[in-house]
């Protein structure tokens, strides 16, 4: 196998978005297969009923396309068409112990990549090949970390207390890939879960918390606007300006947090309306989300921004609907689990500093996963390793300090030896 920060570099040269990480999971697959770890992919991974905010057919296909030019392995990509990406690897250790599940995301941020000369990936040759994609949020190290503890793993098979089961997580970004994929029963019997995330907590590399607090709750809706098209000079009364409902409601779902007293967020990320200066409008597409830090305060908010929406199509003499496009609820990490997790971090080279529990502020689908477990009796937590970035994760000038990689191999292989 290839050392895990040249493969993090691959994988930041060619970034997929979620649900279109065909590239991404034929390497992952080649990786393991090469090695003789068994492997599942496709759609015995996903239940097509859970699989939220998918790209349009036709961006599907295109980038299948890409990924079988630039890979040309056909045979692999065949059971991904349509969007079944990412894939569960599983090893089997001599020993009686624990099912261990080890968890990384793979899909790439919507972001274009900064081309400044002094941006590290442009400078050293690794910057993105795919326009307006971009590993801005450490998934690329992430893959490559699940990758160099597979090959650890798998070398020490005949130590390993247990099974570990290695889950390459598509469509993170949007709350979108881990409830199709926990639906289709991959979590099955597994006693604990490790999440694990690079960079959101500020720092060098070596400090590491062993849980995380604060995810917030989240809903992901498309909301699209129907009015009636008119000439825009003649006749313009007999147009229903669905542009106009949604700016209305842009602006009203923009003031819902300042009614909530607890932790909400609200946002208008797209908006998309019109075909020419002289016609009335007549569809209006926005793409919005809410986040509450809890999941009561998130259905409240997500109600407020469906009112909201309501009351301007009403205005304007308009229509609405609303389309689900992905959303994950909180979750707890285990203490215990994290308490174990904290002493094997002290023991772990590259260490320097252990926390037991950071705020992530943000939502992570993860929780899906977390919850899931936890519902079945078992036990899990979300990792943070500093990464000594320095610009905010989602920027096109993100980047991280690659020393991370080799930590988190080491550390996720630890936790995995464990037999508690």
């Amino acid at each position: 196998m290839k050392d895990p920060i040249e493969l993090r570099r691959e994988f930041h040269r060619y970034p997929e978005s979620g649900w279109t990480e065909f590239r991404t999971t034929v390497r992952i697959l080649e990786e393991l297969q090469a090695l003789g770890i068994p492997v599942r992919w496709g759609r015995q991974i996903h239940d097509p009923a859970r699989m939220l905010g998918l790209p349009e057919p036709q961006v599907l296909e295109a980038c299948w396309q890409r990924a079988a030019e630039e890979t040309g392995r056909e045979d692999l990509l065949a059971p991904m068409r349509g969007g079944f990406t990412g894939c569960v690897a599983e090893i089997r250790g001599a020993l009686p112990g624990p099912l261990t599940v080890l968890r990384v995301d793979i899909d790439c941020c919507e972001v274009a990549e900064s081309t400044t000369p002094d941006h590290r990936p442009v400078r050293e040759g690794f910057a993105s090949l795919h326009p307006n994609c971009m590993h801005a949020c450490g998934h690329d190290a992430h893959t490559a970390i699940g990758l160099g503890t597979a090959v650890r793993l798998w070398e020490r098979r005949a130590e390993l207390p247990g099974t570990v089961r290695l889950i390459f997580q598509s469509a993170e970004e949007g709350l979108r890939g881990a409830a199709s994929m926990t639906a289709a029963g991959v979590l099955e019997g597994a006693d604990r879960l490790f999440g694990l995330h690079v960079g959101i907590l500020p720092g060098p590399v070596g400090r590491v918390a062993v849980s995380a607090r604060g995810f917030l709750s989240s809903t992901k809706l498309d909301v699209v606007f129907r009015g009636r098209s008119a000439h825009a000079g003649i006749c313009p009364q007999e147009g229903r300006n669905a542009l106009a409902a949604g700016a209305k409601a842009a602006l009203g779902l923009l003031a819902i947090p300042e009614g909530f007293s607890e932790v909400c967020r609200v946002n208008v990320g797209t908006f998309r309306a019109g075909t020419g200066r002289n016609v009335i409008p007549d569809r209006a597409h926005l793409s919005i989300e809410t986040r509450g830090e809890t999941a009561r305060v998130n259905a409240e908010a997500e109600a407020a921004a469906r009112e909201v929406c309501r009351a301007a199509a009403e205005e304007y003499g308009c229509t609405v609907e609303f389309f689900p496009m992905g959303g994950a609820g909180g979750a707890v990490c285990d203490e215990a689990l994290a308490r174990r997790a904290a002493q094997t971090a002290k023991e772990t080279s590259g260490v320097t500093e252990v926390l037991f529990e950071v705020p992530f502020g943000g939502g992570e689908d993860v929780t899906t996963m977390i919850s899931a477990v936890q519902a079945r009796g078992g036990e899990a937590t979300e990792l943070v390793l500093c990464a000594g970035h320095t610009v905010p994760h989602h920027n096109g000038a993100f980047e991280i300090d690659e020393a991370v990689i080799p930590l988190g191999v080491e550390l996720l292989t630890r936790l995995a030896m464990e037999s508690r």
